[in-house]
């Protein structure tokens, strides 16, 4: 089955379907309906898709709570839920704009392209992959071939690690 966030219940289990609410779910009461009894009234399935971390990510992503959710996240898993979303209510004020997720824009190259240059660089892989992309956005990816030609890496075995990283 495609969507999967269904849960059947009941004797007549095709005629019943239950959607589990989603992070988004929950982001949007939270921001337009507010109501106090919202996380007790959850379901059990419903309470675990209930991250605090995500949501304060998502409301986060509007650049008028950007400071509160800042401060609710040094102390988020230290609060209960129920607790957690009374305080969210209480500092999130009612409204319906819409603040899109915001998706990385970091380039992810070819996982052995990273290790090499990693190697080379002795830095783990998330590193290795900004120090790539700042190499070949400066115009210095003749550097990440040299790197890679240190690392006794042929010219061929090189050119096969960039064609790659442009497929990912």
């Amino acid at each position: 089955m495609k969507n999967e966030k269904k849960t059947k219940i009941g004797k007549n289990a095709e005629s019943q379907e239950v959607k589990r609410k989603s992070l988004f779910d929950h982001v949007k009461h939270i921001r337009q309906v507010q109501h106090p009894d919202y996380y007790k009234n959850l379901s059990d399935e419903d309470k675990k898709s209930f991250n605090h971390f995500m949501i304060l990510r998502a409301l986060s992503m509007d650049e008028d709570l950007v400071e509160e959710m800042a401060m609710l996240y040094q102390v988020f898993d230290k609060i209960p839920s129920a607790q957690f979303y009374t305080l969210l209510i209480a500092m999130v004020p009612r409204m319906n704009k819409f603040s899109p997720w915001i998706k990385t824009k970091v380039k992810r190259n070819n996982k052995e392209l990273l290790k090499v240059v990693g190697q080379r660089l002795q830095v783990p892989l998330y590193q290795a992959n900004e120090y790539v992309n700042i190499l070949c956005q400066s115009d210095n990816a003749g550097e990440v071939i040299r790197i890679c030609q240190a690392m006794g890496l042929e010219d061929k075995e090189v050119d096969k690690l960039f064609e790659e990283g442009k497929d990912e």
